[in-house]
């Protein structure tokens, strides 16, 4: 079961990683800590001198790279979702087949009971035609007038 399974993730098919985009115009070049109260990073070149609350400030490419990521992770993880699916039909399917063959087969249905049934059979046809021969031997005869 270890080997199918590693074979079939190596068969998978994975969509590609997206590639991160280009730096937008204008963003920041760094992620950049904002905390309450603290007087804004000199990067922000904004005209406010004290932040009103406590953020990040991400720059967008890396946003948008993050966001492509977590689409590409989504994906990756339905296809193996897909792909765990189909070897777990496949591993039932099989353990079906066993436990099948592993069962008790009915008293008639087994070798030595039909080798039984046939000699028996052999034995009756064998009487039936001898009886057979010996009665028309015996009225042929003459002896049972």
């Amino acid at each position: 079961m270890f080997w199918l399974l590693l074979s079939s993730l190596a068969l998978a098919d994975l969509p590609e990683r997206p590639d991160a985009p280009d730096p937008i115009a204008g963003q920041c070049s760094k992620n950049i800590a904002l905390n309450k109260g603290q007087p804004l990073p000199a990067e922000l070149s904004v005209d406010v001198s004290f932040t009103y609350c406590s953020a990040v400030a991400v720059p967008l490419s890396e946003y948008a790279d993050l966001l492509a990521t977590e689409k590409w992770g989504v994906s990756a993880y339905k296809i193996a979702n897909i792909e765990i699916s189909s070897l777990e039909m496949q591993r039932d399917w099989y353990k079906n087949r066993l436990e099948d063959q592993l069962k008790p087969k009915p008293w008639i249905d087994r070798p030595s009971t039909q080798r039984w049934l046939g000699r028996i059979e052999t034995i009756v046809i064998v009487g039936i035609v001898t009886a057979g021969l010996g009665a028309t031997y015996h009225y042929s005869a003459g002896t049972g007038k």
